[in-house]
């Protein structure tokens, strides 16, 4: 994949992904904001989900631009998520800045109507995929959004969802504007879960789980495929997944025909830290 290709799928996989966290949940999509080529996602004072994402991947990012980035974050620690392709002046402005890396990613596509067409028995016109083993995968109805929570709970934090407020975060991923929640059901019983959304022609999958007694099924892949059926029904012409590198997750998505586009690095720069004097190592 030649430089500027990369470029601009990068862009569109980072800004796909902006757009479903910034949509999901309070204070919504007006709380973002554009800079520096990418979207700067504010989700409340010192939410670990405030994050910029897709800056340096329309060329370069000033100083200016990172002050207001910052200033957009500032009520807490300033995440930046850096796409392997975005332009050097980034790298070089935060290493200035202090900034300091707190993980690494990777980021996987696939064109999302080959991944559909390898598997058409996954998705249908009547909005459900079947699957060997009495499993189904199709987006959850009216009625089911809390049993999906608490299977998104378990799976994810290994436990029922805690305090009031955690659970009404969780909750409102499942009304969030473009985005779909579909779940893998046995017996009309939610075993797994996942989510779905569509940007601009970039479908964004994210929020995977299964319950722990459940793994080691398939439903991982089954929960993939049916939501590239539904991207490619939505008018998707790639999808994106982001997940981190030797995990299950890496694993399923290359056994659905994902392949690696690029890495990306989380850096971050707590409130109060100096900037440093010099360019320094990220």
């Amino acid at each position: 994949m030649m430089g500027d290709e990369l470029m601009d799928l990068a862009r569109r996989a980072e800004l796909a992904e902006a757009e479903q966290l910034a949509r999901t949940g309070s204070p919504g999509r007006g709380a973002a904001r554009e800079i520096g080529g990418g979207l700067v996602v504010w989700k409340g004072p010192g939410s670990s989900y405030n994050s910029a994402f897709g800056l340096g991947l329309a060329g370069p990012v000033s100083a200016a631009e990172l002050d207001a980035v910052e200033a957009h974050l500032s009520a807490g620690p300033v995440r930046i998520e850096v796409a392997a392709p975005a332009h050097p002046s980034l790298l070089a402005e935060l290493a200035r800045r202090g900034y300091r890396l707190e993980r690494q990613l990777l980021v996987w596509c696939i064109a999302a109507d080959r991944g559909a067409a390898a598997h058409p028995e996954a998705w249908s016109g009547s909005g459900a995929g079947s699957f060997t083993d009495g499993v189904a995968v199709r987006p959850i109805r009216d009625g089911e959004e809390q049993a999906w929570v608490e299977v998104f709970a378990r799976a994810f934090l290994g436990r029922p969802p805690g305090a009031a407020a955690e659970e009404a975060s969780l909750l409102s991923v499942t009304s969030s504007p473009g985005g779909t929640c579909f779940a893998a059901l046995a017996g009309g019983r939610i075993l797994g879960v996942g989510v779905a959304s569509v940007h601009r022609g970039m479908a964004t999958l994210s929020g995977a789980g299964v319950l722990p007694e459940h793994r080691g099924r398939g439903l991982q892949l089954a929960l993939v495929r049916a939501r590239l059926g539904w991207a490619a029904s939505h008018g998707a012409d790639l999808a994106s997944a982001t997940t981190a590198a030797g995990t299950p997750s890496q694993r399923t998505l290359e056994k659905a025909g994902f392949r690696c586009a690029y890495p990306k690095a989380v850096l971050v720069r707590e409130p109060g830290a100096a900037r440093a004097s010099g360019v320094g190592a990220v």
